[in-house]
């Protein structure tokens, strides 16, 4: 089946919108809020009906009013082309199927195009997306193993559910030796009662009396907290007072001082700007004076510095003079270097050509192609060559290893099947065990045994007297009888003697009709029955419980034993296979390395070997013709420097020879020398010239440092004079005699606005501090301290003598009455087996769930394995080769290359959603496999790496017996499958 179109009428914010063309491996890109979600949704409802508005699904109705509802063209290969319409109409939709042929359906045609599929098994094999593999990651440890065999069953993690819930339910009603589970509670609470129903409560006149005192009790114990309450607070305020009234005190006397300064004003921390302004007075005076003493001095420097700026025109000239030396000795000395280069240069080329020993020139050399890309084609056959030694090795290494391992496994096989336990033997433990199971429950069988044994001979004695009374009766009644048919035979009277037979048969009939002997048998029959199964309870309760425990140790032993024997005969499997592998591997190293003798010999005609060097000596050849290409490249360089060496030396020389005649008239001196003394000459001259202009400027910035230390001299005066005029006095020393007092008056200040902060936060009223003293406030917190104590002891007796009588309470309370007793016993009974079918029923469901998954895993498991393995080993790059379903449990084990096992809860959070695309795949492929439906991605890779990415999106390129939609938001997915067929979602669609 392959959807080729989809034609929106009216779904989500989609209006009136086709896609055409869809292509067997077929992308929809489109970034977030671009309907990819809605388009899936979309081929959902029309294959299946659109969600009904009691279900959570969103319906995706249109917002504008447009027609709800759409069309697939969809090509089924038994039917041909097939167009599916669905519109808005009952719960579901609905639906018109138009076959090429004329046909027309409905609903059961299009069950009949689906091959019955549903949509909940749609969407839980063919149909994934990210959320499957983040369930993953939000599965417990103990259940990630049965997820993700449940996913390889019906593609969800349904059966996980399902035997969770049947788990869970069972283990809340009951558990062998459990205190929570409901049947175990009430096990022991029948027991209980069973030994409570013989006490009854007595003295109910006390229990009244009881009640009374404790409300009188209760009451006294209320009026004496009220009153220690009200002793507390009244505590608190004394205690705030006592407090508070120091202060009080203090702030008075404060007060009375500050009168004293009220008429001094002075400047804010005026003794320090004072001595501030004192100091920089003095030092601007000092500055001045300084000043004075400079300037002079520089003025005799001035008139003795007097630069010869005819010498300093010379500047350039004599610089480049100078500068070129350098370069003149480099020139000379690299000259030197180069000529021994070119003559090493030579000697290695001799020595190239010696040891590659062929008859080739320069130009033939030259013109051989080394470039980049033959290099890559030498080396990479060279790694080619050495690769397949490398193989060689190896695989005879692994040959060794997989054929020990071979044998290994074997062995080790051999020395299991010795220590399983024979069936006959595993059989009889298996019965011997599950008769231990529920033994508190068998204790409450037996015992409702022993009361229904009771009853039974109670009604048997009634039966047997009433049989007794019967039979006497008839005995009585056939005396007569006869008597009256012998009156009758002597008398010869007919009536008398047909009377007296009538009555005999009657006795007779009574005799063999008598219902009493049947039920007293019904009754014996019963009663030997259940005097059989109390004893078979009894003999299963004597049974000790330690040999349960060592036969459920033996049963434990012999499942792992066969668990770890299913394990190793899939490793025996692939250790075949392994071996087998080997020996192909062999085959093919062979053929590779015929190929590449070709190869080597076609590269050596290139290169101008001979065949010899070319199939041993490739790349050390190919290396020292590149050599010595590079040698003759390097040979023509230094000659061309060479040159232009000598060329620069001439230049230099004759320019400084030059220089020396025009300015020393000395021609007899070094080139060194010569150079020196023009640079002697020409720095001396510039020293001065920089002297010179140095001094100028100094004398011009202590000309203007001068003026002003001398207006910032003036301004300090006044600033003094300002501070005087401010205190009120005319010199320093009445000035510093204010401030000494205006320091006392700020103090005061201070100390009282701290106080008065202190008596406004305690909220206490002064008018109440004057009328108290500290003497009054101690004695009235003693008193209240010890009717606060007081108090406190007789509210403690009171508690201790409430809580005896509240026990006394209690204990009669929870006697209870013997009525009451035998109800709750009769009413729990009653709870006890009605959940006890309860657990039987959920006890079934789950052994009938545990049989449909051993018959799937021996139907369909294997085939669904073998592809999800195959799936596996591609997507690890071979690092995990085999998925190995456990015994006796739903989960799997995972088998590396290494032969190492592991749980699935062991692995990587990547490995494991590898492991969950392997199954769902293989699932859809194997035992879904002739539906061929679409497979529906949406963006499921997004968390794997770029190998991972790469390998899965080639797996799905080659399934090719399904259709795959795949929805994506990340462009370098849809870059890594270079699919053709990419829908932009992010492209406006409106049909006209």
């Amino acid at each position: 089946m392959r959807i080729e179109e989809i034609h929106i009428y009216g779904y989500g914010k989609f209006e009136n919108v086709k896609f055409t063309n869809l292509g067997k491996k077929q992308i929809f890109f489109g970034n977030n809020e671009a309907g990819k979600s809605t388009i899936m949704s979309f081929i959902h409802s029309i294959l299946f009906g659109f969600p009904t508005k009691q279900q959570t699904e969103l319906r995706y109705e249109p917002k504008k009013g447009a027609k709800y509802g759409g069309q697939l063209i969809v090509y089924f290969p038994n039917y041909g082309r097939a167009i599916i319409e669905r519109v808005k109409g009952k719960a579901t939709g609905d639906v018109v199927v138009r076959l090429e042929n004329g046909q027309i359906g409905g609903e059961e045609f299009l069950k009949e195009l689906l091959s019955s599929m549903d949509k909940h098994l749609y969407t839980s094999i063919f149909s994934f997306n990210l959320h499957g593999l983040q369930n993953i990651h939000l599965m417990k440890e103990q259940d990630l193993g049965k997820f993700l065999f449940s996913i390889g069953t019906v593609g969800t993690d349904q059966l996980v559910k399902a035997e969770n819930q049947l788990t869970k339910e069972l283990d809340t009603r009951f558990k062998n030796n459990g205190r929570n589970p409901q049947l175990n509670v009430k096990l022991k609470e029948l027991q209980q009662l069973r030994g409570e129903l013989k006490k009854a409560e007595r003295n109910n006149d006390q229990y009244l009396s009881l009640l009374q005192k404790r409300d009188g009790i209760q009451f006294e114990i209320q009026q004496l907290k009220r009153a220690l309450t009200e002793c507390r607070s009244k505590k608190e305020k004394w205690e705030k007072l006592d407090r508070v009234y120091p202060l009080y005190q203090d702030g008075k006397i404060l007060k009375n001082e500050l009168t004293q300064y009220e008429n001094i004003t002075f400047p804010d921390k005026g003794i320090e700007q004072l001595d501030q302004l004192m100091g920089l007075h003095t030092q601007a005076k000092r500055k001045v004076n300084t000043l004075e003493q400079r300037l002079e001095h520089l003025k005799g420097e001035l008139e003795q510095l007097t630069p010869n700026f005819e010498l300093i025109h010379k500047e350039n000239e004599i610089n480049t003079v100078v500068e070129n030396l350098p370069l003149l000795d480099k020139t000379k000395q690299e000259l030197i270097g180069l000529q021994a280069q070119m003559k090493r240069l030579e000697e290695e080329l001799i020595f190239l050509h010696k040891k590659i020993h062929l008859p080739l020139s320069q130009q033939d050399i030259i013109t051989i192609n080394t470039s980049v890309f033959v290099k890559e084609k030498v080396v990479s056959l060279n790694s080619k060559q050495k690769s397949l030694t490398d193989k060689k090795q190896e695989l005879d290494e692994r040959f060794q290893e997989e054929k020990a391992r071979l044998e290994e496994l074997e062995s080790k096989e051999r020395e299991l099947k010795q220590e399983l336990l024979p069936e006959e033997e595993r059989k009889k433990l298996e019965d011997l065990l599950s008769r231990s199971k529920a033994k508190e429950y068998v204790l409450f069988q037996k015992e409702n045994m022993e009361e229904k044994l009771v009853s039974l001979k109670k009604s048997l004695q009634k039966e047997k007297r009433r049989s007794s009374q019967h039979k006497v009766q008839n005995i009585v009644l056939g005396i007569l009888f006869i008597s009256l048919s012998v009156w009758g035979i002597f008398s010869d009277t007919r009536s008398f003697l047909l009377l007296g037979g009538l009555g005999l048969l009657f006795i007779i009939w009574s005799f063999l009709k008598d219902s009493s002997a049947k039920e007293i048998r019904s009754i014996q029959s019963e009663i030997a029955h259940l005097k059989e199964k109390k004893s078979a309870y009894e003999q299963e309760l004597r049974t000790p419980l330690n040999h349960f425990e060592r036969f459920q140790i033996q049963i434990d032993q012999d499942n792992e034993t066969r668990e770890q024997l299913k394990q190793l005969s899939h490793m025996l499997k692939n250790q075949h296979n392994q071996y087998n592998h080997i020996v192909d591997l062999f085959e093919q190293w062979e053929h590779n390395e015929a190929a590449l003798h070709r190869e080597l010999l076609e590269m050596g005609k290139e290169l101008k070997l001979p065949n010899h060097i070319a199939l041993y000596h490739l790349n050390d050849a190919f290396e020292i013709i590149d050599e010595l290409k590079k040698m003759y490249v390097e040979k023509e360089s230094l000659m061309k420097r060479i040159n232009a060496n000598e060329a620069t030396i001439k230049d230099i020389v004759s320019l400084l020879e030059e220089l020396s005649l025009q300015l020393l008239q000395n021609v007899n001196t070094s080139h060194h020398e010569t150079a020196y003394l023009l640079k002697r000459s020409l720095r001396q001259e510039l020293e001065k010239h920089i002297q010179y202009q140095e001094k100028q400027e100094q004398y011009r910035q202590l000309e203007e440092e001068y003026k002003v230390e001398q207006i910032e001299l003036k301004e300090i005066g006044a600033e003094i004079d300002q501070l005087y005029q401010i205190a009120g006095t005319q010199d320093e020393i009445d000035f510093r005699e204010i401030g000494k007092k205006a320091q006392l008056k700020a103090d005061l200040i201070n100390k009282w606005n701290n106080i008065d902060i202190q008596l406004k936060l305690s909220q206490i009223d002064f008018a109440e501090l004057e009328s108290i003293d500290d003497q009054a406030i101690g004695e009235k917190i003693e008193g209240i301290e010890i009717e606060i104590e007081e108090l406190e002891q007789r509210i403690t007796g009171n508690n201790e003598e409430l809580a005896d009588v509240k026990h006394k309470i209690t204990m009669i309370e929870e006697g209870g009455t013997y009525a009451e007793l035998l109800h709750r016993y009769k009413q729990l009974k009653y709870e006890f087996e009605s959940d006890a079918k309860e657990w039987v029923k959920f006890s079934v469901a789950k052994d009938i769930l545990q049989k449909t998954i051993n018959n799937f895993k021996e139907v369909w498991f294997p085939k669904m394995l073998a592809k999800a393995e195959e799936f596996l080993q591609f997507l690890t790059g071979g690092n995990y080769i085999r998925i190995l379903p456990k015994q006796d449990s739903s989960g799997f084990i995972i088998e590396r290359k290494d032969h190492l096992l592991f749980e699935a809860n062991e692995l990587s959070q990547a490995t494991t959603e590898q492991i969950y695309i392997s199954i769902r795949l293989a699932l859809a492929i194997t035992v879904y496999e002739k539906y061929k439906l679409p497979i529906i991605i949406d963006d499921s890779f997004v968390n794997f790496d770029q190998t991972r990415t790469k390998r899965v999106i080639h797996l799905l390129q080659e399934l090719d017996d399904n259709q795959i939609l795949f929805f994506t938001c990340h462009e370098h997915l849809v870059e890594y499958m270079h699919w053709d067929d990419v829908i932009d979602m992010n492209e406006e669609r409106v049909v006209s």
